[in-house]
């Protein structure tokens, strides 16, 4: 069977994801155009505790989160995702623009405007009671990336980040050193076949499954998955992330509420993850737990014995699961992953 999907170079028709009663979609107006802001909202009748804000990667799209939206309002977490620019129901640029024209930083200021209605949301909710530690924030894949610059360079403060299967703060050659590995068409396949297109990696339910998912997860349901995936992405994304531009000493200090009995920065890797392996993920939680350790005298809080071990960053691996832990068979145990790690904070 021919699973090819045809590539598109012009600016395509949106289509919004089906979502189900509890999850709302929200617009947020910037100077460009509006974003889509997916939320969940836990049982008034209970205690309101933090908040969530999940970021998607790379061909991703606010909906990829409905599991968890669900999963964590249900256990009185408010919770949002957001559709960067030129993905889900968010305003689409142009082929050249988004594909060659859209960075880390522009990609981060979405971010931003999502954060800033997140807060200010909040605070009306809480009649005023909300704070920057009560917000967590989830990023996976280049999300992953996107998070960790955006809190390193001081865009936004929280009180916990969770790098969920996301690209490294020292780079992502070896993320896509993998992905050749996985797919040995891919060069000629972009270059020649496809002359580019940031679609051909992904340009078949084939390549589609293989990248993303564990071979258990149904066919019919990448298709179901795919059917949302932008037609294009920006290019300047994964290149602006291929090397180390993420200080991750200025991500710790930007993460409110360290101490000795808490643990503010979650690693999670998919067991059968092609692309962000464990060892990539491994590498990263020691990086920071290293910095961490460094920095804990100025931050006043690590003894001498937990400064030797390299500080208190917790690295998780989720079984039997693919690139996209939060879709695939075994998405529950992420979600509970992070649930213990919010319980803490």
């Amino acid at each position: 069977m021919n699973d090819r999907h045809a590539l598109v170079w012009r600016r395509p028709a949106q289509v919004l994801s089906n979502l189900p009663p509890s999850i709302v979609r929200q617009w947020i107006n910037t100077p460009d155009g509006q974003l889509e802001l997916l939320s969940a909202q836990p049982d008034p009748s209970g205690p309101r505790k933090q908040a969530i804000i999940f970021q998607h990667g790379g061909f991703g799209y606010a909906a990829v989160w409905i599991p968890y939206l669900k999963w964590f309002a249900e256990r009185g977490h408010p919770c949002y995702a957001l559709s960067l620019r030129g993905h889900g129901g968010s305003w689409q640029p142009g082929y050249f623009r988004m594909v060659w024209m859209t960075g880390l930083k522009t990609l981060a200021s979405d971010l931003q405007f999502a954060f800033t209605w997140v807060e200010a949301y909040e605070t009306a909710k809480r009649d005023g009671n909300f704070e920057q530690k009560d917000l967590v924030l989830v990023g996976h894949s280049s999300g992953g990336g996107l998070a960790q610059y955006f809190v390193g360079n001081g865009m936004g403060k929280v009180g916990g980040l969770v790098v969920f299967a996301g690209i490294p703060s020292y780079g992502g050659f070896g993320v896509y050193v993998n992905w050749f590995k996985l797919d040995p068409w891919f060069a000629p396949r972009y270059y020649i076949r496809d002359l580019w297109h940031p679609r051909s990696p992904l340009s078949s339910t084939t390549l589609v499954h293989r990248a993303f998912f564990t071979p258990e997860f149904p066919v019919d349901e990448v298709e179901k998955f795919e059917k949302y995936i932008p037609e294009y992405e920006s290019m300047l994304w994964p290149l602006g992330m291929m090397w180390h531009v993420i200080n991750v000493s200025c991500v710790l200090k930007n993460i409110i509420g360290w101490s000795t009995n808490r643990v503010s920065l979650l690693v999670i890797a998919g067991e059968y993850d092609k692309l962000v392996s464990v060892p990539l993920m491994q590498r990263l939680a020691m990086m920071y737990g290293k910095a961490l350790a460094k920095l804990s005298r100025k931050l006043g809080f690590v003894n001498d014995k937990k400064e030797a071990s390299g500080g208190e960053v917790s690295f998780e691996i989720v079984k039997n699961s693919g690139h996209h832990v939060q879709n695939d068979v075994n998405w529950e145990e992420g979600a509970k992953k992070i649930f213990v790690f919010l319980k803490q904070l």
